[in-house]
């Protein structure tokens, strides 16, 4: 299986913001005010210089993931220069990985690697 459980997510998640620079991370939810309303996740990361950022989900998994989405996607790696994008498959061949470090979970590792770093893109 390539893909990370939603427990392996949220804990490659955590380990992966302070590599982005986020200084503190919260994950809350809020309880429905209607029966039968879905719980839905929030995922909060903190930066010393620049302002909060939040993905929201169903599930804590996907909130820390939609997370990840807006911090990576259309950065830059500052290891070697290319735009950045993520993915949670890493078998998966990845478009434009000449251009483009991906940062991919790796299922072995249990932890996301950048494209630059030797994974499989």
């Amino acid at each position: 299986m390539s893909r990370p459980t939603a427990d392996e997510m949220v804990r490659a998640a955590v380990a992966l913001l302070p590599r982005l620079g986020c200084s503190n991370f919260e994950l809350r939810y809020s309880e429905p005010e209607i029966e039968g309303s879905p719980i839905v996740w929030v995922a909060i990361a903190t930066f010393a210089s620049a302002p909060h950022q939040v993905g929201a989900g169903l599930q804590p998994a996907s909130a820390c993931y939609k997370l990840l989405e807006q911090l990576v996607d259309g950065g830059h790696c500052l290891h070697c220069r290319r735009p950045t994008g993520i993915s949670d498959d890493f078998t998966a061949a990845m478009p434009a990985s000449q251009q483009i470090c991906w940062y991919q979970y790796d299922p072995e590792l249990k932890r996301f690697r950048r494209g630059c770093e030797g994974g499989p893109t």
